[in-house]
């Protein structure tokens, strides 16, 4: 079941985000396993289950009803971390023991705001695992000292938290 989170405007927290100003940081378990500066995916729908109906009447109607909440894979890039352990939770996942691999995570939205890294959202994800780890995106010549991460996570259920945080 989705949670509301309290709604405000942009005026009412008193800053405006610059995206060029942010990271996501990936926990998993309770450990930190990753930083990324890219976020796309995690779209979260209803499935609309289409019921026909004839009334006494004999007139029909079609009733849309919701059905299950589906949620898109969420693919974190451009990162760093603790590739290690990104790629044995990988290798849980593609050795299929998936009940091992389900792991629950919290991907945090962190801006900077009045001259500080603060975290202003949190998505805490249940029973997530990873279907695609890359970490092969460095070039010596550009003076790339860090090689970049990127990981795709599919997970059961994506809950929003702002607040305190």
């Amino acid at each position: 079941m989705l949670k509301q989170v309290k709604a405000g405007s942009p005026d009412d927290v008193g800053f405006r985000l610059n995206p060029v100003n942010a990271y996501y940081h990936l926990d998993v378990e309770g450990i930190r396993v990753g930083t990324f500066y890219s976020l796309t995916g995690g779209d979260i729908d209803v499935t609309v289950i289409e019921h026909n109906v004839v009334f006494p009447t004999g007139e029909a109607s079609t009733l849309l009803i919701p059905g299950p909440v589906r949620f898109s894979p969420i693919t974190l890039s451009r990162g760093f971390g603790n590739s290690a352990e990104l790629y044995n939770w990988f290798a849980l996942a593609a050795s299929g023991n998936i009940v091992q691999a389900r792991k629950n995570g919290t991907i945090t939205l962190n801006g900077f705001v009045n001259g500080e890294y603060k975290p202003l959202v949190r998505w805490n994800l249940t029973n997530a695992w990873p279907s695609k780890i890359s970490g092969f995106e460095s070039n010596q010549y550009t003076g790339a000292s860090v090689a970049k991460l990127s990981i795709t996570i599919v997970t059961e259920m994506i809950e929003r938290e702002e607040g305190d945080l």
